[in-house]
């Protein structure tokens, strides 16, 4: 075999490795927040940001932007919180690609560990703010319309999520930072070494 023949091969194995953990971490993502439903407030706490942080190592930042993005927010439509999808498509979409750039690029000379705590608590801050910006735009409108505006009612509805929602992201930056340094990354793949 030809160093050619070795090197399309392994473009072959990375990008089918991509193509099936792209589609098998979405849909975890979406089981992960579909089936775990710990109602608190206004929503509910669920693991896809567990999923979604452990994409970004996985697969850097256009992956875990379609894991993010997809699969909780299709979790969202099917467990009857359509009107957070489009929410939860932009923040998770976020969370995941920051988390992988951070992860992948911020810091690339620095142990893969401690560039993971970074990159998932830099995404963790990601989602807190982004539900917490989504109750408040959800609540002014709802009184926008109903009762002429009432801004700081909107404001207490968004901070009252906030405790939800940082038990989410704690619980699932411990869960990913068990997970993702046992699963194989695109380097680990392509290259033969660890991370």
């Amino acid at each position: 075999m030809s160093a050619k023949d070795a090197h399309e091969g392994a473009k072959r194995r990375v990008s089918t490795f991509y193509i099936v953990m792209t589609a098998t971490l979405t849909a975890l993502a979406f089981v992960a927040t579909f089936l775990i439903q710990i109602p608190v407030g206004i929503g509910y706490v669920n693991f896809g940001d567990a999923v979604v942080m452990i994409s970004s190592v996985v697969l850097g930042p256009l992956g875990a932007t379609v894991v993010g993005a997809i699969g909780p927010a299709l979790a969202d439509i099917v467990s009857g919180y359509a009107v957070y999808a489009p929410f939860t498509m932009i923040i998770k979409g976020v969370e995941g690609f920051v988390c992988a750039v951070v992860f992948k690029c911020v810091f690339a000379k620095r142990n893969a560990y401690l560039r993971a705590v970074i990159a998932f608590i830099v995404g963790a801050a990601i989602v807190v703010v982004g539900y917490f910006l989504a109750d408040f735009v959800l609540v002014l409108v709802g009184y926008m319309q109903a009762e002429g505006g009432v801004f700081v009612s909107a404001l207490v509805a968004g901070a009252a999520t906030l405790i939800g929602s940082l038990v989410q992201v704690a619980v699932s930056v411990v869960i990913a930072l068990i997970v993702a340094p046992k699963l194989p990354t695109l380097e680990f793949l392509s290259s033969g070494k660890n991370r």
